[in-house]
């Protein structure tokens, strides 16, 4: 790996019944200008309990250990694989099983763009419907990991996408095997910011909904501000039509450094609402998921009631 690059891999889980999720995140940072850096962070959103906590704590890049085959990465006493991760840093302390459901690696965008080097930030969701057991310690909150529901991600590219709006939902609301991927996001080719894309792969009742290109996200729509977000499109016979939104004592903010060394505001909320309405081909059905999903947005700009935790 030469730089410019960057690579995340993160778990997230929501507990089955209240307003609690957890977040972990291992990112390696190689930047030009600047150093390589392996951050560690652990975030546990509990807006109605103990409260939002997040820590980040970075270490040399000689600490790191990333593997294709058997996917892990190790930083310092931290790791992460696809059955399990664990680690103790500094304020922070954990040891999660992790089960993965049967559902294949859910890909965001097309097999010919993976390869490319445009869009020059790639995700996928290795286990899009994972169980996790076990215990996250962030300070003094002590959280009980007991058959939550969340996935198991990984990202990796020459460069952030510039701005962006990310959701995810690991199972609905009376419909546990349903899931959702979907993003509006202003690419960039060197300094000239695109108009926004969406994309988005939504699966319900044995049917994948998928737009995966942008050529297919001329179908698409999407708009977004902190912290309310529409987006729909036609795919596959379908008409998909999508709302998330959350409440800013929801929403943790964070500091993310891109491959050239500035810096952004990522405003996340793992316990945002969902409504998914999904028409044709015989279906016409409503989804719903209530503080339980993820909603993420990349900015410039601070929002005055999200305090920045790291």
């Amino acid at each position: 790996m030469m730089p410019p690059y960057y690579e995340s891999r993160f778990v997230r889980a929501n507990h089955p019944d209240r307003a609690q999720a957890i977040w972990l995140r291992w990112t390696l940072l190689l930047p030009t200008p600047g150093d390589a850096v392996a951050d560690v962070w652990v975030m546990v959103f509990d807006p109605d309990g103990a409260g939002n906590r997040a820590v980040k704590v970075p270490h040399p890049v000689t600490e790191a250990d990333y593997l294709p085959d058997p996917w892990s990465a190790r930083i310092a006493d931290t790791e992460i694989d696809d059955m399990r991760t664990r680690g103790t840093l500094d304020g922070a302390a954990w040891d999660l099983a992790i089960t993965p459901g049967d559902e294949p690696i859910v890909k965001l965008l097309t097999d010919r763009a993976y390869a490319a080097k445009f869009p020059t930030a790639k995700t996928q969701v290795r286990h899009p419907l994972a169980r996790f057991d076990g215990t996250v310690t962030l300070g003094d909150t002590h959280v009980a990991v007991d058959g939550w529901r969340g996935s198991v991600n990984h990202n990796w590219g020459s460069r952030h996408t510039p701005a962006y709006a990310f959701g995810q939902v690991c199972g609905f609301d009376g419909h546990p095997e349903s899931s959702l991927e979907v993003v509006t996001a202003h690419a960039a080719v060197g300094p000239l910011r695109l108009p926004a894309a969406t994309l988005f792969v939504l699966h319900h009742a044995g049917w994948e909904v998928a737009v995966r290109s942008v050529l297919a996200a001329r179908h698409t729509r999407g708009a977004y501000q902190p912290f309310a977000w529409t987006f729909g499109g036609r795919a596959d016979g379908f008409e998909v039509r999508g709302e998330i939104s959350a409440h800013p004592r929801d929403v943790i903010g964070l500091t993310y450094t891109d491959t050239n060394s500035k810096t952004k505001l990522c405003h996340n909320s793992a316990l945002a609402d969902c409504r998914i309405t999904l028409s044709g081909n015989g279906v016409d059905a409503e989804l719903t998921a209530s503080r339980r999903a993820m909603f993420e947005i990349l900015t410039d700009d601070r929002h005055p009631s999200v305090p920045v935790l790291r």
